[in-house]
């Protein structure tokens, strides 16, 4: 048995392509490690395009001109690759057709210009479907492929198929992970991505823009609410969270919003709402709502609890919660931070107009 062949080679090898990331770097494992696996005067490795015949990227350990001979008359009139991709399976000259029909194969000829014989292609499979080929190809001093060398180009293709689906993911992932990025950083608004203990993972370029935690109260107090909404996730099993609070001398108004994602994540976005420093001189004219729930709607602007609520008005607290469900129901809101954003939008407006 040749020495290529041992155990240790192919833990190497399975190792190569298991620390690959990309394309590049599983072609290159295979190509110094895995094609030691076959001995053989000449390897190589192709991609094919999307039509399954197209070559989009060739690895040849000889000469350039092999390849383009291959490419010129080769490919089109080559049974060996034809038997590798119609059966999906590896496969030699010697088996795939009679000896008469390979030997006047356009492929036999191209390889027979720079002194080859016999050749061994094995197939691609990625994702059920032929991605490419792994070649070799042997002088005629040397006997043809035999029945292990067969089974060893469908160990190294099956391992080599794996790392470039693993590599494909990979590279899909960065190309969408850069895209969304991107998207993102064009929103004005703040967006926070942390995992469930509040160690941020992304910040789109407006948050990046937000002042430090360490020289400004509103950061910090951002900070801290980030923190209750990841709590409340984490102890009570909650999927959205939102806070708004007003500090600072100039009276500003923060809303977050944070949502959980998928428990496989264990991560939350949190949206970012300012909502100014000017106090809006009126609430809006709902007709809709009554004087009480008028004084509520104000109350609520100003940041105040439920239980902050009910001291001011004297009532309950439950009390407090019955008019937040009608007051949401009659100006088409769902809770206190769309109802602020409301309050304060229409003050706004009141003040541009």
């Amino acid at each position: 048995m040749h020495d290529a062949r041992t155990p240790e080679l192919r833990h190497r090898y399975v190792n190569a392509l298991l620390t690959a990331l990309t394309l590049d770097e599983v072609s290159d494992a295979f190509m110094s490690v895995g094609s030691r696996l076959i001995s053989s005067d000449v390897h190589g490795l192709y991609q094919f395009g999307a039509d399954g015949q197209r070559v989009v990227s060739a690895l040849i350990s000889d000469r350039q001109h092999f390849v383009d001979d291959y490419e010129q008359y080769g490919r089109a009139d080559d049974p060996v690759l034809d038997f590798a991709v119609r059966e999906k399976r590896p496969i030699d000259s010697s088996r795939a057709v009679a000896a008469e029909i390979w030997a006047s194969s356009g492929a036999h000829a191209a390889i027979a210009v720079d002194g080859y014989l016999h050749s061994l292609e094995a197939p691609l499979l990625v994702a059920g479907s032929v991605f490419g080929t792994v070649n070799f190809a042997r002088s005629p001093k040397r006997s043809p492929f035999s029945d292990e060398d067969l089974v060893t180009a469908r160990f190294a293709t099956e391992q080599l198929a794996l790392a470039m689906e693993r590599a494909l993911r990979f590279e899909l992932t960065g190309h969408r992970t850069s895209m969304l990025e991107y998207a993102l950083d064009r929103i004005a608004q703040p967006v926070i991505v942390t995992d469930l203990e509040s160690r941020v993972l992304f910040r789109n370029r407006a948050a990046r823009d937000l002042p430090s935690p360490t020289t400004s109260r509103s950061a910090h107090l951002l900070n801290e609410s980030i923190a209750e909404a990841m709590d409340s996730f984490r102890t009570l099993g909650k999927r959205v969270h939102t806070s708004s609070a007003r500090f600072g001398d100039a009276g500003e108004q923060v809303i977050t919003r944070s949502f959980r994602l998928s428990e496989r994540h264990d991560a939350a976005v949190t949206l970012v709402f300012n909502a100014g420093t000017e106090r809006p001189s009126t609430l809006p004219a709902w007709n809709v709502l009554t004087r009480r729930e008028q004084e509520i709607v104000e109350l609520v602007a100003r940041g105040l609890s439920t239980e902050q609520i009910a001291e001011s008005a004297f009532i309950t607290e439950n009390t407090v919660k019955q008019h937040l469900k009608r007051i949401f129901a009659k100006v088409d809101v769902h809770n206190r931070a769309e109802l602020v954003q409301k309050v304060w939008a229409h003050g706004e407006a009141r003040h541009d107009g």
